[in-house]
């Protein structure tokens, strides 16, 4: 089976598009052009629900996939991409992305079905609501928005807010337990089931709730909720104790960032306030800092024996939180003056993410190739040593075949035989 990583191939790719994709929205925004309709209002939320985050799923989830599937899922996504850059409100615009949703679906929700506990099994749903969106999106766009694409919006990223924190959680809990018991520490407080059931029955009620007019108070208090819940966690895990490892604080500051998101969020949606600013906590806050630890802290993992690149990691992770909270000031600014105004903090917040997001790409492409030399020589280690057992074995079969006969020659071994 000629089987390869998908996080080799989706991940580069997503940091790529959230480079190109950041600057662009800010054009967008400043300059009237036809080339650039796709990125104004909701294209803006559709690439980067539909783009990104579609990306970092597929390649956290797809794990070891046959190339060729590989290659026609990410044909899939590139073509939604180009093709609603070109022309949003054409054909290939508005059904590649679904197209795509439902191909990745179609992979990664039946994985999941294994899983014995029933928190694990919910992952299978909610696989699959997220990869409905894109199809839900278009759907309702052609009857008219009978439910507003800000509540689509919020239900979507209230999904991806449960899928964070599960994920996240199942990563910092067990990596920072690890590194406790280096230092001769116990970990009592790990993955925690109770708060993380919690967290998983709520989100889903919260969701639907945003959905429903009249239950955005419902939707308000209980993510709300599931804020506290997961600050919590955060505060319980102390991995401010892991002080020296960089990997470890990023996944921290992501979680953070989640449990703010999703305060401020239902904050909004309680009170019904604008929530297009308030939601930049959590895509380019909690979305943008956990996946790029998350990239960084799978692409390390090659390297354990060698020292952690501290400084590159320490710089990526500065420049996503200096784009979150630009993005946030300059939502609340609407004046054109020079000075931190809004404009102008909205060029930092774009270029600040897309500077963290080109690193990244660099860093991913390069650790892959310095990587595939190593893995090669190991691969051929591998096959030269199963020859070598393979003929021993093979000697010895012959060795004791040949004893037997001989010794059922001498009648001596009958019964044996």
């Amino acid at each position: 089976m000629n089987k390869v990583s998908a996080q080799n191939l989706f991940f580069p790719a997503a940091c790529i598009h959230a480079a190109i994709t950041a600057v662009l929205t800010v054009l967008a925004y400043q300059f009237s052009s036809e080339w650039l309709v796709a990125f104004v209002g909701l294209g803006h939320a559709h690439e980067m629900l539909f783009g990104f985050a579609l990306a970092l799923i597929a390649g956290y989830t797809l794990g070891q996939i046959e190339a060729h599937w590989l290659w026609i899922l990410f044909g899939l996504w590139l073509f939604a991409r180009i093709g609603y850059w070109l022309d949003p409100a054409g054909a290939i615009g508005q059904w590649s992305s679904p197209l795509f949703a439902l191909a990745l679906a179609w992979k990664i929700v039946p994985r999941f079905f294994a899983a014995k506990k029933w928190r694990n099994r919910m992952i299978s749903p909610l696989l699959l609501a997220i990869c409905s969106v894109p199809l839900a999106w278009l759907l309702l766009r052609e009857m008219g928005w009978p439910i507003a694409p800000r509540q689509l919006s919020q239900s979507m990223i209230l999904l991806l807010v449960m899928l964070m924190a599960f994920i996240g959680g199942r990563i910092i809990a067990p990596a920072v337990a690890g590194e406790m018991q280096k230092r001769g520490i116990t970990q009592q407080a790990r993955v925690q089931p109770r708060l993380e059931a919690l967290i998983l029955l709520l989100l889903p009620a919260s969701a639907i709730s945003a959905l429903i007019p009249g239950a955005s108070q419902v939707a308000g208090v209980l993510s709300i909720i599931v804020a506290i819940v997961i600050a919590i966690r955060l505060v319980r895990w102390k991995i401010w104790r892991c002080g020296d490892r960089a990997d470890l604080i990023g996944l921290g500051i992501g979680y953070s960032w989640l449990a703010i998101g999703t305060f401020a969020l239902g904050f909004a949606i309680f009170f019904d306030l604008a929530t297009y600013v308030l939601l930049h906590f959590i895509t380019v806050g909690a979305l943008g800092t956990l996946s790029a630890s998350v990239m960084m802290k799978s692409n390390l993992h090659q390297f354990k024996h060698l020292p952690q690149p501290k400084i590159m990691i320490v710089n990526i992770l500065g420049l996503l939180c200096l784009a979150t909270l630009f993005r946030v000031l300059a939502g609340a600014m609407f004046d054109s003056s020079p000075g931190l105004t809004g404009p102008n903090l909205l060029w930092l917040s774009a270029l600040s993410w897309s500077a963290a997001y080109f690193a990244l790409a660099v860093f991913l492409m390069t650790t892959q190739k310095t990587s595939k030399q190593p893995f090669m020589k190991h691969r051929s280690l591998t096959k030269q040593t199963s020859l070598e057992k393979a003929s021993a074995v093979k000697a010895t079969k012959i060795t004791h075949a040949s004893s037997v006969v001989t010794q059922s020659k001498r009648g001596q071994c009958h019964d044996s035989i």
